[in-house]
C-alpha cells in the first residue's frame, strides 16, 4: 500500500515544470509564513500590557479577569496580573499556555 510521501510524489511528478514552480513558490510562501511568530490578538476580558516574540513563540503579558461574579476584576474593572503566556501556530490553530508572572528568557533578547 502506497503510502502519502509516495502518493503525493506522484501527484507532484505528474504536474508540468510550470506547475512545480508555481508549487515551488506557493510552498516557500508557506514555511516562511509558518516560520514566523504568530501575531495574537487579545482575548475577551484582557489586556495585552507587553509581547516578546522569540523563534516560532509570540509571549505576552497580559492582565485577565478571572470570571468570579463577587471579584475586583469584576466589581471595579481591576484586572489580575499581569501573567505572560505563550502562543505558537500549530497547523492552523493557535496554541497557548501560560508561563508565569515572569518570563525568563536567554540573554540574546
Amino acid at each position: 500500500m502506497p503510502t502519502k510521501r509516495d502518493r503525493l510524489r506522484q501527484q507532484i511528478q505528474r504536474l508540468s515544470l510550470e506547475e512545480k514552480q508555481v508549487l515551488r513558490t506557493w510552498l516557500d510562501e508557506q514555511i516562511a509564513e509558518d516560520e514566523k511568530p504568530p501575531e495574537v490578538k487579545p482575548k475577551k476580558d484582557r489586556e495585552v500590557v507587553e509581547t516578546k516574540k522569540k523563534g516560532l513563540i509570540t509571549y505576552q503579558s497580559e492582565l485577565v479577569k478571572c470570571g468570579k461574579a463577587n471579584c475586583r476584576c469584576a466589581t471595579d474593572g481591576q484586572l489580575h496580573g499581569p501573567y505572560w503566556y505563550a502562543y505558537r501556530k500549530q497547523g492552523k490553530k493557535l496554541k497557548s499556555w501560560y508561563v508565569g508572572k515572569n518570563l525568563e528568557l536567554s540573554h540574546e533578547d
